[in-house]
């Protein structure tokens, strides 16, 4: 277990040095964090809790290519299905969207994980 935080340290310190690196050019550092932490949110997250969800006999690299394959089709049709009845599309409301699908996918998770002790 403890391999497994290091390693989720480890991305995010890189995400962060990303980040560092991006707002020596024309950006601020607070547009850097946003790019680079926005797109790991809408780009590999909400796939990755699926597929932990559903795939856990699968390899290390085949979750993360289907992670991203997986939030690529999740998250525009949730947003174009937003859109089509009637919501605005801005920021908040496509984040708020996407941490709907991130915590939904973990409450089946727990949801499941107590129907099999039982």
């Amino acid at each position: 277990m403890k391999k497994i935080s290091n390693i989720y340290l480890y991305v995010v310190l890189g995400l962060f040095l990303i980040s560092i690196i991006l707002s020596f050019t024309s950006l601020s550092l607070l547009q850097s964090l946003r790019i680079s932490f926005g797109g790991v949110f809408v780009l590999f997250l909400p796939g990755y809790v699926i597929t932990e969800l559903y795939l856990k006999e699968r390899d290390v690299i085949e979750k993360i290519t289907l992670s991203f394959a997986l939030s690529i089709a999740i998250v525009p049709l949730t947003v174009f299905y937003l859109n089509k009845i009637g919501m605005r599309i801005n920021t908040l409301n496509s984040f708020l969207s996407i941490l709907g699908i991130i915590v939904a996918a973990f409450l089946i998770k727990i949801f499941w994980k107590t129907k099999r002790k039982e």
